[in-house]
């Protein structure tokens, strides 16, 4: 037993895995992007430990706070788990691969997943998607054995996918499509269906629950603040009918995945509908798991709009199916390398920018990192221009998440709520409060102070504050002193 786990194939996916996280550990310490708004918004979270927040479940403000509890809040600590998730998605699909394929389709899952486009960019940020794909890939892994009928310790492991999944909703809610593609993958696979049994699948969905309960009730408690933000973010009010919103959403899909393993995951998909026997029946159950967050947000694009990683749990299982059906072509094996070869030479590539913003700008690339550059320069001098006001007053979720890190030591900073209406986290728990803040430092990106709406008696123009984005934009932000509220709008 010992000797299978510690396979040949494991030990050097292993050794490579780790190699490439430790490059990207470095890249981090080394790096001096800011962080970007989300960034900073997940890191005043972990501040304030709670089983919610406004905009997102939890878990993403713990994984901050215990890395800063450790390394201080410097940039690269309130990023470090970033490239840590990634390498343990990776190594859960190099497990489960394994478990449905072999050790070779193993090795190259593994490999495939951690160098893909999209992986790369998540191991450097901390988002939510870390977490989350990290637990889907758990999860992914665990369904596997439960629904195999060797599996022997079907208790233990029905406990574990639930953790995974209670902790993936406890991530995001984007988790809510492992249970769908769950059930279509053993609809279209009898044998494993008659393998699950009752009582551990429903130990499954217990916990799973019972993780996600401290939530569910911190929502309850606010307004069900999270879940209205989710909904109210998928913007169907927008109306039906936006095909180019869907074809961009697509195409996007080719930098998530990488053009060449995309082409892959296609070609698997096509092997998994028109294929019979055992392989394209694992085809068909890794990709079930797939179709749901796949076919959802593409219809949220047309309707709406979508973002690039809205579905980005639809990979971890077609990275498997990719790896698998390259494994019995040899034009895909070749294909695979080649992507491999790709996605290695872009990564470096963006590692380097990372490292070194001011070579990446000469590069033509400071576009990339535009959103993570100039807040500390904007910090520093609202720090300096706020001395002596109670409070730095600002309307904008970007910007206030940027000051309450980058403005630090200085005057508490306070969120402006331009329509009466809670719309951000900042809004809801640190609000502007008349009875404390008399005189402030209104910090905009509205050159005439509008969104105060005259609630103000006395509003003073101070000039600006702006700071490089690339070689050839800028950020500004407006300054104003203001005073004398009025407690009431006209």
């Amino acid at each position: 037993m010992t000797a299978f786990f510690f396979s040949t194939a494991l030990r050097r996916f292993l050794t490579l895995a780790l190699a490439l996280t430790a490059v990207r550990v470095i890249a981090l310490v080394a790096g001096d992007p800011n962080l970007g708004p989300d960034e900073a918004q997940y890191w005043f979270w972990s501040k304030t430990p709670a089983f919610g927040y406004y905009s997102k479940p939890p878990f993403i403000a713990w994984a901050i706070a215990a890395t800063t509890a450790i390394f201080g809040d410097a940039e690269w600590a309130v990023r470090l788990s970033a490239p840590f998730f990634q390498l343990g998605a990776g190594i859960f699909l190099f497990l489960a691969a394994r478990r449905l394929a072999d050790e070779r389709t193993a090795f190259w899952s593994g490999l495939a997943w951690l160098t893909m486009p999209g992986v790369f960019l998540s191991a450097a940020l901390v988002t939510t998607d870390g977490p989350l794909l990290f637990f889907w890939s758990a999860a992914l892994y665990f369904f596997a054995r439960l629904t195999d009928a060797d599996e022997k310790r079907r208790f233990a492991v029905a406990a574990l996918l639930g953790a995974a999944i209670g902790f993936g909703l406890l991530s995001k809610y984007a988790m809510l499509f492992f249970p769908p593609g769950a059930a279509l993958a053993l609809a279209l696979s009898p044998a494993r269906r008659r393998a699950l049994r009752s009582a551990p699948a429903l130990l499954a969905a217990g916990l799973a629950l019972a993780l996600l309960a401290p939530n569910l009730f911190w929502n309850a408690g606010n307004s069900f603040q999270t879940i209205a933000h989710t909904a109210a973010n998928a913007n169907w009010a927008a109306g039906a009918g936006h095909p180019d919103k869907l074809v961009k959403f697509l195409g996007d899909q080719f930098g998530v995945a990488g053009p060449i393993l995309l082409v892959l995951m296609i070609a698997a998909g096509a092997a998994a509908i028109r294929g019979g026997g055992e392989t394209a029946g694992r085809l068909r159950f890794l990709l079930a798991f797939a179709a749901p967050a796949l076919l959802i947000v593409s219809a949220q694009a047309f309707i709406a709009r979508a973002h690039a990683n809205w579905a980005a749990v639809a990979y971890p299982s077609a990275v498997i199916a990719a790896a698998m059906f390259a494994r019995d072509a040899r034009w895909a094996r070749r294909a695979m390398i080649a992507s491999l070869a790709l996605h290695l030479v872009a990564g470096a590539a963006f590692l380097t920018g990372f490292s070194n913003m001011t070579l990446a700008g000469a590069a033509g690339a400071g576009g990339l990192f535009k959103r993570l550059s100039g807040w500390d320069v904007h910090g520093a001098e609202i720090v300096r221009r706020a001395a002596g006001y109670d409070a730095i007053l600002s309307d904008d979720r970007e910007v206030m998440g940027a000051l309450l890190y980058y403005a630090r030591p200085g005057p508490p900073v306070v969120a402006w709520d331009p329509n009466q209406r809670i719309d951000n986290h900042y809004e809801a728990f640190k609000a502007f409060d008349p009875a404390r803040e008399k005189r402030l430092l209104y910090v905009t990106t509205n050159p005439d102070a509008a969104p105060l709406d005259n609630a103000f008696g006395t509003v003073t123009p101070l000039g600006t504050s702006v700071a490089a984005m690339t070689a050839t934009r800028a950020r500004t932000l407006y300054l104003f002193e203001i005073s004398d509220y009025r407690f009431a709008r006209s």
